[in-house]
Formats: C-alpha cells, sequence, structure tokens
C-alpha cells in the first residue's frame, strides 16, 4: 500500500534544508541541497533504517541496541534524527522489548516510525505507544491511473487483472507486473498436470526453480477462483480472468471436495513458508502437485 514509500518520503522532507513551497508536491524534499543529496547516496548520517538481515529473519536485539546508541547522539545538521523500523513486527521480543523506554521517552527532534503489515503481532506496549495511522485502499479509478502511468501507458499490461491479483495494492501490483511470465509459467504447468501425462515431481521441481511466496499465492487465487466457479457457475466473480476458460474447465475436472483438498493444502503450504518456521518448500510442492495430479486422475477415471 506505499507505507514504507510514505515513510522515507516523510523522513526526505524533514531532513530537507529547503522542502517545496508550492504546487502539488509543496512540503516535499526539493532533491538539491546537500542533505538530499546524502538520502539519494543513502549516505545521511541523521537516517537510521533498522530491518532483517535477511528475507524471513527477524530483527535482533543488538539491531536495536544500536538504534539506541544512535539517538544518543547529536543530529549532524541540526534537524531531525529519524529511525525507520521495517517491518516492525519482524522484531524478536527481545528487540521489542528494548526498544519500549525509548518509545516512551524518546529524545526531543527525534522521530521513530515503525511501518508494519501487521500491526496486531507487534506487543500491545508498543503499540500504546505509538501514533497509529492507517494506510487503506486508494478508489480504483485512482489507483488504475497511477499504475498506467508507472507502466508508461503500455498496452502489454492488464491494469484491473494486476490490481486485482494484488488485492488493490498498487505497489505490489506494480511488483507483480515484472512477475507474470512466472504467472503463465505456473498456470502452464498446472495445465501440464491436469493432463495426467507429466511427471508431478518434476513439475514441482520447476515451482521450486521460481520465487516459492507468489507461486503459492498464484496457485491459492486460481484454487479460490476454480471453487467460485464450480458453486455458483459465474464468471464475473473470477479474479485470474485472463486464465478464465482454463479455470472452467479444472473446475469441471475436479470434484468440489478435492478442490477444498487443495486449497487447506496450499494454504498451509503458504502460512509455512511465509513463518519463520525452518521448512523445505520443496517437500511441500511435491505434495501440492501429487495430490493435483491425483485429483486429476480420479476425476477422468
Amino acid at each position: 500500500m506505499g507505507k514504507g514509500v510514505f515513510a522515507q518520503c516523510l523522513a526526505e522532507a524533514l531532513l530537507c534544508e529547503t522542502p517545496l513551497k508550492t504546487g502539488e508536491e509543496s512540503g516535499s524534499a526539493c532533491g538539491h541541497c546537500k542533505p538530499c543529496h546524502l538520502l539519494q547516496a543513502k549516505t545521511h548520517p541523521d537516517l537510521l533504517q533498522i530491518q532483517p538481515a535477511d528475507v524471513g529473519k527477524q530483527i535482533s536485539i543488538d539491531q536495536i541496541r544500536h538504534l539506541i546508541q544512535f539517538c544518543v547522539l547529536t543530529a549532524h545538521y541540526g534537524r531531525y534524527q529519524i529511525i525507520i523500523i521495517k517491518p516492525a513486527e519482524a522484531m524478536n521480543r527481545n528487540a521489542s522489548n528494548s526498544l519500549l523506554k525509548l518509545l516512551e521517552e524518546p529524545p526531543p527532534k527525534t522521530l521513530i516510525m515503525l511501518v508494519s503489515h501487521q500491526p496486531m503481532a507487534l506487543m500491545a506496549t508498543i503499540r500504546s505507544r505509538c501514533q497509529r495511522l492507517d494506510f487503506t485502499r486508494s478508489e480504483s479509478a485512482v489507483a488504475q491511473t497511477w499504475l498506467h502511468n508507472q507502466l508508461n501507458n503500455s498496452p502489454t499490461y492488464d491494469i484491473r487483472l494486476l490490481l486485482n491479483l494484488s488485492s488493490q495494492a498498487p505497489f505490489a501490483a506494480l511488483a507483480l507486473a515484472n512477475d507474470m511470465t512466472k504467472r503463465r509459467e505456473l498456470f502452464d504447468s498446472l495445465a501440464a498436470l491436469s493432463s495426467g501425462k507429466n511427471d508431478p515431481v518434476h513439475i514441482a521441481e520447476g515451482w521450486s526453480q521460481l520465487e516459492v511466496v507468489p507461486i503459492l499465492q498464484w496457485m491459492l487465487s486460481g484454487t479460490r477462483d476454480m471453487i467460485r466457479y464450480a458453486m455458483t457457475a459465474q464468471t464475473h466473480y473470477l479474479v485470474n480472468h485472463d486464465y478464465q476458460e482454463m479455470l472452467q474447465r479444472f473446475a469441471r475436472q475436479f470434484d468440489l471436495h478435492s478442490l477444498f483438498k487443495l486449497l487447506d493444502l496450499q494454504t498451509e503450504a503458504y502460512q509455512l513458508v511465509t513463518s519463520k518456521a525452518n521448512v523445505k518448500a520443496q517437500g511441500l510442492l511435491e505434495s501440492i502437485a501429487i495430490a493435483w495430479f491425483k485429483s486429476a486422475i480420479r476425476r477422468r477415471k
């Protein structure tokens, strides 16, 4: 939804020496002063970004201790000292407890922004010490216009499809635009599995070469569409409208009980790979591919 981008823009505006004073971007960073050049080079001494060392990792207590030491220092440019913690829910319990006192009594001219996709996963004592700013979906027409402009008005992209697949989150839709080839590979492989002529283990191996989280997200979306069509015989509810005919064929090929079993299997796999559990995605993908293959074969018999 752009929470991280907003935090970065606010930090830049507060650290800029000569923010813009007129026009739609009034209050934004000028982009030309020395602090702005340092921000562009990611070397501004008064801005600290705290995030996990790697995808799926936690924010450690040592990182928060470094943050506290940063706050003790005097601002180099006499303006704000700004910390952005993203995603804040990645802090482990020790790190969260270490941050509490600082949130309760922050030094003057210090701004701490916690960017969170799951605010309820944060400790209640942390939430109570913060001012909450919610980001909601923008109007559909506004999101479509923005995304169209970001993609240089290219007719190659289906703007409505990108937003639907991303739950109307514009920045997620923009990122997805570069992954549509992988999505096509997934649906082609599902069609191959449904034919009953391809080895499910080999298919799963191909999935593991792609990015596992989006692969599972697209599977879930497609399976939900199949269930919608199987239960209503209506197509206007389908999210993946570019694969409408394929999904209708799948929905007729599988019985409803098998579809719900597939949905449960995919949901469990998604929860495991997005949790902090140490799991092997390959095995999960093989289970899904084998279940899909068996369901297709059973229905044809």
